[in-house]
Formats: C-alpha cells, structure tokens, sequence
C-alpha cells in the first residue's frame, strides 16, 4: 500500500521502525503506523542479485557480476549493522518515487546522515534520482 508523501512533512524528521533492509539504499519502516519503503536519496548501491540493473553496474565499472553482488551484499549488511546499533532512527522525506511506489528520503541514525555514512563506507555512490 502506497502512503503519499503528503502525509508525512517534509520539513522535520520522523521518527522510523526500520523492519527489512532491501539493499544498500532501500529499506522498509513503520512511520506513523504505517509501514512503508524508502530509497535513501542522493545515494546509489550495488545491485545485490542478478537483476537488469546489476548486469549494467558490472559492465559500467568494469566488474563481473559476480563482484556487484558481492559489493551490493556487503552494502547491505553495513546498512543493517548501522540501522541495528541505532536506537533513535529518523527520515526525512524528499521525494517520491511513483515508478516503484516508494518513499524518498534521508535517513538518521541520531545525528549520523545514514545517507552520507553509506558513500563514506563504500559500495554506495553519489546518485541523482530521476523518477
């Protein structure tokens, strides 16, 4: 179920149950007792299977598929460890992505920018979204 942006503000951070890390740059959370998806803006990761996607981010960088999916993996659990230390998570929305019925947002583990964090740890580069 899509829950429009208008919802939430844009303005202040909500607070967000984090309840499934999709990858690297996409998760699922509870905001206002609803549960939602949120692709981190600013930020793209590797692919973490064998999809379109993970075939044009091996060739793009000179990788085996195999390597992006190591690397998408390996995004993903830094995101899940972070997100699992963490007791105070917010989000901030920016966008929304209508193309895969999600949110998009920043996100805050306390005053650490999660979106920032995933670029400085690896795996994850600076991403303009066009939706």
């Amino acid at each position: 179920m899509f829950i429009p942006l208008a919802v939430f503000s844009v303005q202040t951070n909500e607070s967000i149950q984090i309840t499934k890390v999709t990858d690297g740059d996409t998760v699922k959370g509870i905001v206002n007792g609803k549960e939602i998806s949120i692709r981190l803006s600013g930020i793209d990761c590797y692919e973490t299977s064998k999809r379109d996607r993970c075939y044009k981010q091996a060739y793009l960088n000179k990788m085996t598929v195999e390597d992006v999916i190591v690397k998408g993996k390996a995004s993903k659990q830094i995101l899940t460890d972070l997100l699992k230390s963490s007791n105070d998570i917010t989000v901030q929305f920016t966008d929304i992505d209508t193309r895969y019925n999600r949110h998009v947002g920043i996100i805050y583990a306390g005053s650490l920018n999660v979106n920032k964090y995933m670029i400085d740890s690896g795996g994850c580069t600076d991403f303009e979204y066009k939706h």
